[in-house]
């Protein structure tokens, strides 16, 4: 999730293009002001010399553009509504919303939504939110969280210090060279994908919630990013520096490494310092007591987790011409940590994603999933459905494009993950789906959502697989060499 940049725009206007009068337009008693007449006669010359220039907007253009408006009654109707309310609210479509039913065919039990807030980080609760079902069930616990601000510790000190090895990779590159520009843009953002966390716990490990419990800056990473981007910017431009004096790769390193240190203290300020071991203890639903003493953050994984994260693959569900079927894709510069695993996928169409989600959650499995929630979505209602919203009736315009134009042109990319935790059959095949949020039980039901089939054809992007459920075919499809795509491609 990116910071937000608030620009100023400038408007330069020649002065011999305008004339400055001391007439007000309109006041009572004042002569026919020579400002006004400057401005027609000025955009009347402006006219004629852009009717030479392909494209221009002419006056006339605009004046039949304002006839057809105030020609069809429908439009004050609608311009009457859009100007006092919410647009989500005046054009949702009520025959979608009579027809949500949160009952399905297929379900797993499931725990309480958790609430990301205002952090970017709807990945790394999904991963966690996804591990913990298998928790609950080797424990036998019906309610179980995992430490979010521990991971978020590892996952900002590993991006720094691979922000600054990617620097020191491009070189003396040009100021805008565009890899160096994407880097600036984020150093260290709070997005991010299944590899990173596979990356994460490997290192790091996992702990429980209460071993290392929220910070107001888990919470709201508004003022970490602003301290951490600075500095890291700030490294990257004295690393620059030093390449461009010819400094040697140990001379540029000693440099980050002194970095390094001056971030580990920043996120300890930030998030707390994360403990090498930790003592927990719980009772299960048989009101049997454990309890763990000096257990590491790897061990627990291992134990309460258990997934093998080298057997666990992503399918990607992305149709253009760049990404073809069959074949295997890696993103450059898309990760977290240096010497980690890189994002590595395979594109199908969307029906192989859907058949190995309805099989994991026939078997009791949830579905770790990633998508553009911002399409068709009313968070309030917790409803995703490409026709919870009629806006081609209350604007009468045609918005058809379709998934392959959606990506190409910009319209939709990845932006969210979730879980799958139900799926409704009818005669085998899917109508609708149950997801576990981490938006906090404010929206939609206690905080799940509901997901028509279509809204899973048109938005979802990616599924993160079990080697157990991995179609053979599939499965060795992913020997093949990844095409590395850019930075920028829209699935990152």
């Amino acid at each position: 999730m990116s910071g937000l940049r608030i620009e100023t725009p400038t408007c330069r206007t020649p002065v011999n293009m305008i004339s400055i009068s001391p007439w007000r337009d309109g006041a009572a008693g004042s002569k026919p002001t020579q400002n006004r007449r400057n401005q027609q006669l000025l955009a009347g010359r402006m006219e004629i010399m852009a009717k030479k220039q392909e494209g221009f907007l002419t006056s006339g253009m605009v004046n039949k553009f304002k006839k057809n408006f105030v020609q069809n009654p429908a439009n004050k109707v609608a311009l009457n509504a859009v100007t006092r309310g919410n647009l989500a609210e005046i054009a949702i479509n009520r025959d979608v919303l009579n027809d949500v039913n949160f009952c399905f065919s297929n379900e797993i039990e499931t725990d309480s939504v958790t609430d990301q807030k205002r952090a970017g980080t709807c990945w790394l609760f999904a991963i966690l939110n996804w591990f913990r079902t298998y928790t609950r069930k080797k424990i036998n616990v019906k309610s179980f969280e995992f430490s979010e601000n521990q991971v978020m510790f590892w996952d900002k000190f590993e991006k720094a210090n691979f922000f600054m090895e990617a620097v020191i990779d491009l070189g003396n590159c040009d100021i805008d060279d565009r890899k160096l520009r994407f880097l600036l843009e984020n150093p260290a953002q709070d997005g991010g994908e299944w590899h990173m966390m596979v990356n994460i716990v490997k290192k790091y490990g996992l702990m429980p919630k209460e071993v290392m419990v929220d910070t107001f800056n888990r919470e709201n990473t508004r003022y970490l990013n602003e301290i951490l981007y600075y500095m890291l910017r700030q490294a990257a431009g004295d690393l620059r520096k030093m390449m461009a004096a010819g400094k040697k790769p140990d001379q540029l390193r000693r440099k980050k490494n002194a970095v390094m240190d001056d971030v580990f203290r920043i996120l300890s300020i930030f998030f707390g310092m994360p403990p090498e071991k930790f003592n927990w203890s719980y009772k299960d639903n048989d009101k049997k007591f454990h309890r763990e003493i000096g257990i590491t953050p790897q061990a627990f994984f291992d134990k309460y987790v258990g997934l093998n994260l080298d057997e666990t693959y992503v399918l990607l569900s992305c149709p253009t011409d760049r990404t073809p079927y069959n074949k295997t894709f890696k993103i450059e510069l898309f990760d977290n940590m240096v010497g980690g695993i890189d994002w590595m996928t395979l594109n199908v169409p969307v029906g192989e994603l859907k058949k190995i989600a309805v099989k994991m959650l026939k078997k009791g499995d949830a579905v770790l999933f990633g998508c553009d929630v911002v399409q068709h979505s009313h968070s309030k209602a917790g409803i995703l459905d490409p026709k919870i919203f009629d806006y081609e009736t209350l604007f009468n315009v045609k918005m058809n494009m379709s998934k392959t134009a959606r990506v190409d042109m910009g319209q939709t990319k990845m932006t969210h993950s979730m879980v799958l935790t139900a799926v409704d059959l009818v005669d085998g095949k899917p109508v609708k789906w149950k997801i576990e949020n981490s938006w906090g039980t404010e929206v939609g039901q206690k905080g799940y959502f509901i997901m028509s089939d279509e809204w899973f054809d048109a938005h979802t992007f990616d599924l993160v697989v079990p080697r157990e459920y991995m179609p053979p075919r599939l499965l060795k499809l992913f020997d093949q060499k990844p095409v590395v795509l850019p930075p920028w491609f829209p699935m990152a």
